[in-house]
């Protein structure tokens, strides 16, 4: 920081005497993975208006730009200066690049500031602390990828900005200034998203099989309702009634043996919507209000549909390791429920699927209260935080407003040019249609497709409002304090008294983060972890396990602290037995703190071989396997997982690992065929090899 101010005093001075300088200096946001610009003016002044710009958003000042740096995990998808290395090509599509590479521009000419975007080099939690620890920030902006930013919180490695509101301060703009998080404003929003996570989507072709539903021959769809303004939690449920009648005795097409349910949704997410709808929140601009009336009283309504069998919980499909909620967007796809809560980037494969048989797929806002009136400011939808982006400490006052005029400016363009205009807002109607048709939703019908689209608009464009799903505590809150209380288990009471009786628990997983908040530290809050070293864990029948050095298996690492001794390690060899020979999942348990004392943990396979094994493994080849291209570098193919299909000894443990290739005689400069000779030894130190034609071509 000391260079910097240096360089701030430096160039006030020659302001003063009206010299230019003229410099190579490093940026005061960048790092050793930010380039030192060449073009970086030594007027770097982070934003001192005095700079000879004369645009309203001042900048960088005369001569060479300033350069701004953005922070990406995703660098291909957010920088349209990104080329693929062997092809060329942009990493977004046409008309999100002309977009991007007009607001690259405008930054440029009316603030004279260059904005680079960089790759993280790593977990951008591990990332970003290590930087500001080092008092030396990577970027001068973060994206955070949704879920990430409460775990960030913890460290206070972000400025709060609301002394900056004023920067935001067009209606136009306001959109990019996130809620306030324990009292201060930290995040910035720079998407404009159509529809919030889990609108309530629902088979249109099903409902008009439903003579229940039908007024004067035509249905009334969930769309009408909510045009009509009789949206509401009774309607909702009348509706489900009706709809569980007609189809209580019908299975659905593709699997044949399932019924048909008129509401299979994931209760987590339903029951926020319902809170939302209520004009509440678990942990939204106001704090933690899962206590309040209107969370409780939306609790009760989704425990009521359940208890009537109205609404159905997610299934899991055959591997459980996958969230229930993406089974339940293949169950709609494929016809076995009515309604459900679904996130946008699952409803155009459902859309498709729909569309396939016939049939149509229609999105509707969740219902009211009833005691709430259609226009109520409190009737919201549910709008999780998805990335958002952040400033990072250690930047001058100057060089902050100067990164978040730019950032204003920036995205602003973005969504002008994508919707051709002058207002960014207007991104929406221009681009709501299209929109619509890529989520699946059968906005073209004649019958009701411009119903369907009214609804759809009337759900987008919504801020964040529900911060609960990036804290720590999140499971706290859906699974044992929800989930318990609606299906009554582990002794649970009904979500009113459980919250009441739980809520100290989330206030005191939340405390950490005030703490740091409030001590103005930066701290460490990310758990070592441990890497396998590549050997497989495999160690003779009848060892002692303490005479074991387990670090050749593995080694403990810490993104702040690097590679910790394993002395410190505690190891737990429990779950083997060193004198029967077998392969024990998850024996190896360890444990290590690091110098901040977050401990972290994980367990390892351990195999327990026979070491009086004289029998050679067996190794064979993939019946089809690939060729290799001219010039491919055959030092970095995977020999084992291209070419082989089995390499195991005579227990059946898998060597596949172990295969070493043998690639003197493959030429690949030239096409042809070349025998390469695979060997694996076995960890008794039996060898077995296998000789392949392998064909090189161009």
């Amino acid at each position: 920081m000391a260079n910097r101010k240096i360089r701030v005093l430096a160039l006030l001075v020659a302001l003063v005497m009206a010299v230019v300088l003229i410099g190579g200096c490093k940026s005061s946001g960048s790092s050793g993975n930010a380039k030192d610009s060449e073009n970086q003016s030594a007027n770097n002044n982070g934003g001192n208006e005095k700079g000879g710009n004369n645009s309203q958003d001042g900048g960088g000042g005369a001569g060479a730009p300033t350069v701004i740096y953005f922070g990406t995990h995703w660098q291909q998808g957010d920088d349209p200066n990104w080329r693929d290395p062997v092809t060329g090509e942009p990493g977004m599509p046409p008309e999100q690049l002309n977009a991007r590479q007009k607001a690259q521009e405008a930054v440029l000419r009316e603030m004279n500031v260059q904005i680079e975007w960089i790759q993280y080099p790593g977990d951008v939690r591990e990332v970003l602390l290590k930087s500001v620890l080092a008092g030396d920030p990577i970027v001068d902006i973060a994206l955070l990828w949704g879920g990430s930013q409460g775990t960030l919180l913890g460290q206070n490695i972000f400025q709060p900005l609301d002394e900056y509101k004023h920067i935001f301060s067009d209606p136009d703009d306001a959109w990019m200034m996130g809620d306030q998080m324990f009292g201060q404003t930290y995040f910035l929003n720079y998407v404009l998203d159509f529809v919030n996570q889990w609108p309530l989507v629902y088979n249109i072709t099903y409902l008009d099989k439903v003579d229940a539903l039908k007024e004067n021959g035509k249905t009334v769809y969930p769309h009408d309702l909510w045009k009509e303004g009789k949206w509401t939690w009774s309607a909702f449920e009348d509706y489900l009634t009706k709809v569980n009648e007609y189809y209580a005795n019908k299975t659905a097409p593709i699997r044949t043996d399932v019924p048909i349910k008129a509401f299979q949704t994931d209760y987590r997410y339903t029951a926020l919507q319902a809170i939302h709808s209520n004009g509440g929140a678990v942990f939204g601009a106001n704090g933690l209000t899962a206590d309040a009336p209107e969370a409780k009283q939306a609790v009760e309504y989704i425990d009521r549909l359940m208890s009537k069998g109205l609404m159905m919980s997610v299934r899991y499909g055959e591997d459980t390791s996958v969230p229930g909620w993406t089974w339940n967007g293949s169950d709609f796809a494929n016809g076995e429920t009515v309604f459900t809560n679904m996130v946008p980037w699952l409803s155009s494969g459902a859309g498709q699927s729909l569309a396939e048989r016939g049939e149509s797929m229609g999105v509707v806002p969740f219902p009211r209260p009833d005691h709430l009136a259609a226009d109520d400011p409190r009737y919201e939808q549910l709008v999780m935080p998805g990335n958002q982006m952040a400033v990072l400490k250690g930047l001058p006052k100057e060089r902050t407003e100067l990164a978040l005029k730019a950032y204003r400016l920036y995205w602003s363009t973005v969504y002008k040019t994508l919707a051709n205009s002058d207002k960014a807002l207007d991104f929406f109607e221009t681009q709501a249609k299209n929109t619509a048709i890529s989520y699946g939703f059968d906005v073209t019908n004649e019958e009701y497709g411009e119903a369907v689209m009214e609804a759809f608009i009337a759900i987008a464009g919504s801020k964040p409002n529900e911060y609960s799903t990036i804290m720590a505590w999140t499971n706290l809150w859906s699974d044992s304090i929800l989930g318990d209380s609606i299906y009554g288990l582990n002794g649970s009471p009904k979500y009113a008294a459980a919250i009441d009786a739980r809520k100290n628990e989330i206030i005191e997983s939340m405390s950490s983060i005030q703490q740091v908040l409030n001590s103005g530290e930066t701290r460490d809050n990310m758990p070592p972890g441990f890497a396998a070293t590549g050997v497989p864990i495999a160690v003779a029948a009848g060892t002692d396990p303490s005479s074991v050095a387990w670090d050749q298996f593995v080694t403990a690492q810490d993104g702040i602290d690097g590679e910790i001794p394993f002395a410190n390690v505690m190891v737990d060899t429990s779950g083997v037995d060193f004198n029967t020979v077998g392969k024990y999942g998850g024996g190896l348990s360890l444990k290590v703190k690091d110098a901040a004392g977050n401990e972290g943990s994980a367990r390892f396979d351990v195999i327990v071989f026979d070491p009086a094994n004289t029998t050679p493994p067996t190794i064979t080849a993939k019946a089809e396997y690939r060729t290799v291209k001219l010039d491919e570098d055959a030092s970095q193919i995977n020999w084992a997982n291209d070419f082989v299909e089995t390499a195991v000894d005579k227990d059946g443990f898998d060597l596949k690992s172990k295969i070493v290739a043998d690639i003197g005689n493959l030429d690949v400069t030239t096409a042809g065929t070349y025998d390469v000779t695979l060997t694996v030894t076995d960890f008794a130190g039996n060898q077995a090899s296998l000789v392949i034609p392998v064909t090189v071509e161009p």
